[in-house]
C-alpha cells in the first residue's frame, strides 16, 4: 500500500478494518503438521492391521483440512482502510487479488446501514455518492458494523444529513472482525 501524505489540518480520521486472524502462517503450518502426523499414525496403525481403505479417507480428511486452513488464511489478509479528510473519503480494500481504491467527495458522500433482507442475514454498510456505491465492513460482526456506521456518520454524514464539523485530529482507529 502506498502511504499517502495528508496535511495534519485536513485529516479527520483513518479507520482500518481488518481480520482478527488468530493464527499466523507459521502456526497454521505447525497445526496442520501436528494433525497430519496424528491422523497418519492412526491410519497407518489400522492399515497395518489390514484395514487399508482407511488411508484414502485419511488423505481426503487432510486435504479438506488443508483447503479450509488455506481459505481461512487468505480471508485473514483482507483489510479496508477508510481515510476521511476535509474534502474526500478514500476507501482502500486489500485482498488476495490486490488493492481496490475508491474516492468519494466528502460533501456528497453519505453513509447508509441497510437492514438485512432476511432474518439471520447481515446488514450492509454502504458509502454512496453520485450513483456510486461501495460496501464496507462486510466481514464485521453486526455490533462492530453498527459502531463503524455511527463513527462514519459523525465524520461523513448519513442520508439527508450533513457531516458534523469536528476539529482536525490524526485519528487512527483499528477495528478487528
Amino acid at each position: 500500500m502506498t502511504e499517502t501524505s495528508y496535511p495534519a489540518e485536513t485529516l479527520l480520521a483513518r479507520i482500518q478494518v481488518s481480520a482478527n486472524c488468530s493464527l499466523s502462517r507459521r502456526e497454521a503450518i505447525l497445526f496442520f503438521g501436528i494433525v497430519a502426523a496424528a491422523t497418519l499414525c492412526v491410519a497407518g496403525f489400522f492399515a497395518a492391521q489390514g484395514m487399508w481403505p482407511i488411508l484414502p479417507f485419511a488423505g481426503l480428511e487432510l486435504f479438506a483440512l488443508g483447503m479450509a486452513l488455506g481459505l481461512s488464511m487468505r480471508k485473514g489478509q483482507e483489510s479496508e482502510l477508510i481515510t476521511v479528510d476535509a474534502d474526500k473519503v478514500v476507501v482502500e480494500r486489500r485482498d488476495h487479488r490486490g488493492t481496490d481504491s475508491r474516492e468519494f467527495n466528502r460533501v456528497w458522500a453519505r453513509v447508509e446501514l441497510r437492514p438485512a433482507p432476511r432474518r439471520g442475514h447481515p446488514s450492509r454498510l454502504l458509502i454512496r455518492s453520485h450513483h456510486r456505491t461501495m460496501e464496507i465492513g462486510r466481514h464485521l460482526t453486526e455490533e462492530a458494523r453498527r459502531d463503524l456506521h455511527r463513527r462514519l456518520v459523525d465524520l461523513i454524514g448519513s442520508i439527508g444529513e450533513a457531516p458534523k464539523n469536528e476539529p482536525a485530529s490524526q485519528d487512527y482507529e483499528q477495528i478487528a472482525r
